[in-house]
């Protein structure tokens, strides 16, 4: 069976070396994969790569780590609106957006960004992908006083099992990667969330599973080790997880009544 990774990066420097050889050996092994933009420059390349492989799509908006670029809203906006006019458009949300805590970059900018693109994720009607080290708290407050029609992913997942089921509350999809291998919180958020609201990602070049040593490169074939953990947790067979999974990443990613799913 075929993967799907929600959730990756594709146009880091990461990947300068071999980034064709990859994407061509994932032909064999994933039905989906999603680059997700983290500003203008890295929106321009998501774009071509979805372009010219066919299994490819992608998301776009303005990280809590680029927030001090202070990149205009409308500027996204304006690449929004003329990618939906196209029919043949592979761009499926908006994002990655949300807080950091982890870092020190300004909270107020991060949270004016992140309420921005929620309300733009609202006027396209497109679903959208969360971003929320250390910050969780917050997170859950912003998105309770702007709601998010499409709700989304809650992109590699770090918060407590029990909000997690706020999260879930509102509609949104757990995303879970590497990091089931190694934490606890993680393995205990996946065995109280429904198979129906977990998708699968790798936030490639980062956050590799065990065996891998957390520090080297993650890509997209290392899915297996993401796939079988959770199917341990669940007592599950790892065909049942990659089916159930790649259901639901159709599902949120799913662009509404006015475009064809993929």
């Amino acid at each position: 069976m075929l993967y799907f990774d929600t959730h990756a990066h594709y146009d880091w420097k990461e990947f300068d070396e071999d980034r064709k050889e990859l994407f061509k050996k994932f032909e064999n092994n994933l039905c989906g994969l999603v680059n997700i933009g983290i500003n203008m420059e890295s929106a321009k390349k998501v774009m071509e790569y979805a372009n010219n492989y066919s299994y490819m799509y992608y998301s776009i908006g303005i990280h809590p780590m680029e927030v001090e670029k202070k990149i205009p809203t409308e500027v996204l906006e304006q690449i929004i609106k003329n990618e939906l006019k196209k029919k043949s458009s592979k761009l499926v949300a908006i994002g990655e957006t949300g807080l950091d805590y982890h870092f020190d970059y300004p909270i107020n900018l991060q949270k004016e960004y992140f309420i921005a693109q929620i309300n733009l994720a609202n006027k396209y009607n497109l679903p959208i992908i969360i971003h929320s080290r250390e910050s969780h708290e917050d997170a859950e407050k912003i998105l309770r006083n702007n709601p998010v029609k499409k709700a989304g992913i809650m992109h590699c997942y770090s918060g407590t099992p029990e909000m997690s089921k706020k999260f879930l509350e509102m509609g949104f999809y757990i995303g879970v990667g590497g990091p089931v291998t190694r934490n606890s919180d993680v393995q205990e958020t996946v065995k109280i969330t429904p198979i129906n609201r977990i998708v699968i990602e790798t936030d490639s070049p980062v956050l590799p599973p065990e065996p891998f040593d957390k520090h080297s490169r993650n890509n997209s074939l290392y899915l297996k080790y993401v796939v079988s953990k959770i199917a341990e947790i669940k007592g599950m067979t790892e065909e049942e997880v990659i089916r159930c999974t790649t259901n639901n990443a159709y599902e949120v990613y799913e662009r509404g009544e006015d475009y064809e799913r993929f």
